[in-house]
């Protein structure tokens, strides 16, 4: 029997079943709009760690606001069954449109530029998709693409791979990096490249029999000239999509130059290219093809403190497989070079069979050390942070310490044992954790910000002002998507005698989230050493108004009262 209700949502009908599970059409009945309704299967919903990786990859896509990216409401339990709510959308996907015939020139292009756009705002911010194809593009009801499942089909496809040594990815659209195991904005990009040359060509760049023949073919060979099968195509493309198709990530163009080519071959500016400008002027091309993992930034409140709510970031690097094609397996296969004759057909198939039965014999299991102790690193961490939710401090440490020995960059597990740390009135200990955290993710936008902030706070607790002034201004010019960063910014900021500051800043963090109370809370403050009781008064009782048992801002007020007063000082 079909499920008719879970939580809030109204389920209407059945529209098909996805990787994850099935998918349904379904009604929010809190906010009135109709929503996809995501199930996991029940592999991945009985995968405790999986499942927490799905969460919080579902947390990280839920952060990316863009025209062409697929809003991610929420995630949700119902009982047992785990899903999420996100943006339906009416129209067909591109796998349909080009399934009904070879794209136009120009449309091919528009829908890769919008696309390539895309992935620049979501590479300016520390997250890859890692499965762009066809299938995860789709129209909504105004004709406009948008990428579906940013992250989340990663994180689905992460939770079988110590059991099948499957790479990540669909091997079609794979990356000659993605197949030694090596994910990051750069497969993304080539991702691209191979669906707009199905775009234009009409067929997929390495069709091949099976997966194995593909995966050879994209380590080794080179797809066959795209004006040889589409004549109209301009030089100009053609170069773009063999730029976009370089074999070493290093040589790829990025996600925002690829935009930029793509408006310009469309007749459309920089500044018409919907959200591309703001991914170009953030310098999105720095450190694009690091190969770091990027799964987000998930806040978690720990404690209230004069400064606010305090929130742990946590982004995992490391989270991609290092599992797939072994490297020797792909990198000592003969590949054609200058001046050399290209081995014949007979030879080449030889080589790919042998390049099977290796990697069959192998069980796609032949990863570095290095990568084997991140994975076991990662394991351990979320073993920890189950420990620290459930309340086993003591336990959740010791297993935090375990994965940092294991693999020092483990930033989540770095940041908990600095909180720990702070807890214990450590703050140097603490301090030097925080920075390990930005020592070791030098390139991620949203860990770094995570390391800032924390550290900001760690100096706030040692009156350290201007410091926490410095880290915090970090940490919200990397990421300004919580209300936090906003209240400690402008707590620092009264603390340094900028109080007219700190008001502008809080104020900027009240228009963004008008429900957040610590927000009115600290902008009563700035007013009071403004010397604006009045003022203060207005913003404090919002905050009570939201939370009549607000202890500080009731404190606060009565202070303000007395100022009001005749008299008051």
């Amino acid at each position: 029997m079909e499920p008719t209700r879970v939580s809030h949502f109204e389920l209407i009908r059945r529209i098909g079943r996805g990787g994850m599970g099935e998918v349904y059409e379904a009604t929010d009945l809190k906010l009135r709009r109709r929503v996809a309704i995501k199930f996991l299967s029940s592999e991945l919903a009985l995968d405790p760690a999986a499942l927490t990786r799905f969460e919080r990859e579902a947390l990280a896509a839920a952060e990316l606001n863009h025209p062409h990216i697929a809003t991610v409401y929420a995630f949700e339990q119902d009982g047992d069954r785990p899903f999420i709510a996100m943006e339906l959308l009416a129209g067909p996907s591109l796998r349909d449109h080009i399934a009904a015939g070879t794209l136009p020139v120009a449309e091919a292009l528009a829908i890769a530029r919008d696309v390539a756009a895309a992935l620049a705002y979501a590479h300016r911010r520390g997250t890859s998709h890692r499965d762009i194809k066809p299938e995860n593009l789709m129209f909504d009801e105004h004709g406009e693409i948008k990428i579906m499942d940013f992250g989340l089909a990663r994180a689905s496809m992460a939770s079988k791979l110590t059991v099948t040594g499957t790479s990540l990815g669909t091997p079609a659209y794979m990356s000659p990096e993605a197949l030694r195991g090596e994910t990051g904005p750069a497969g993304d990009v080539f991702a691209l490249g191979l669906v707009l040359y199905e775009m234009l060509a009409g067929h997929r760049a390495y069709p091949g029999d099976n997966a194995m023949a593909v995966m050879f073919a994209i380590a080794n060979e080179a797809p066959p000239p795209l004006r040889g099968v589409r004549p109209e195509v301009t030089d100009e493309v053609e170069s773009l999509v063999t730029r976009l198709l370089a074999k070493d990530p290093a040589q790829r163009l990025e996600a925002a130059a690829a935009a930029k080519e793509l408006g310009a071959l469309t007749g459309v500016s920089m500044t018409e290219v919907r959200g591309l400008d703001a991914a170009l002027r953030t310098g999105a091309g720095a450190g694009a093809h690091s190969g770091v993992a990027a799964s987000g930034l998930q806040t978690v409140p720990i404690r209230v403190a004069a400064s606010g709510l305090r929130t742990v970031p946590i982004g995992n690097a490391g989270l991609a497989t290092s599992s797939g094609v072994p490297a020797a397996a792909l990198t000592d296969v003969a590949i054609p070079v200058a001046g050399r004759a290209r081995p014949r057909r007979w030879m080449r198939v030889g080589v790919a069979i042998a390049l099977f039965i290796l990697i069959g014999a192998a069980g796609l299991a032949m990863v570095s050390m290095a990568s084997r102790r991140r994975d076991q690193a990662l394991v351990i961490e979320q073993r920890g942070e189950a420990a620290r939710k459930a309340g086993h401090g003591t336990t959740a440490r010791a297993l935090f310490e375990q994965a940092v020995k294991l693999d020092p960059g483990q930033a989540a597990a770095l940041i908990y044992l600095g909180l720990f740390a702070m807890d214990d009135h450590r703050f140097a200990v603490a301090e030097s954790l925080f920075n390990a955290v930005i020592d070791h993710h030098p390139k991620d936008p949203q860990v770094l910000a995570g390391a800032f902030y924390n550290r900001g706070d760690c100096r706030l607790e040692t009156d350290q002002y201007a410091a926490a002034v410095e880290d915090l201004r970090s940490a919200i010019a990397l990421d300004s998507s919580t209300s936090n960063v906003y209240n400690n910014l402008g707590f620092a900021l009264i603390q340094n005698g900028q109080p007219d500051e700190a008001l502008t800043v809080v104020k900027r963090g009240i228009a963004r989230f008008p429900g957040e109370k610590y927000l009115f809370k600290t902008a009563g403050q700035a007013a009071i050493q403004l010397g604006d009781p009045a003022q203060a008064l207005t913003y404090l009782d919002h905050a009570l108004k939201i939370d009549p048992h607000f202890s500080q801002a009731d404190s606060l007020r009565g202070r303000a009262i007395a100022l009001v007063a005749p008299g008051g000082q």
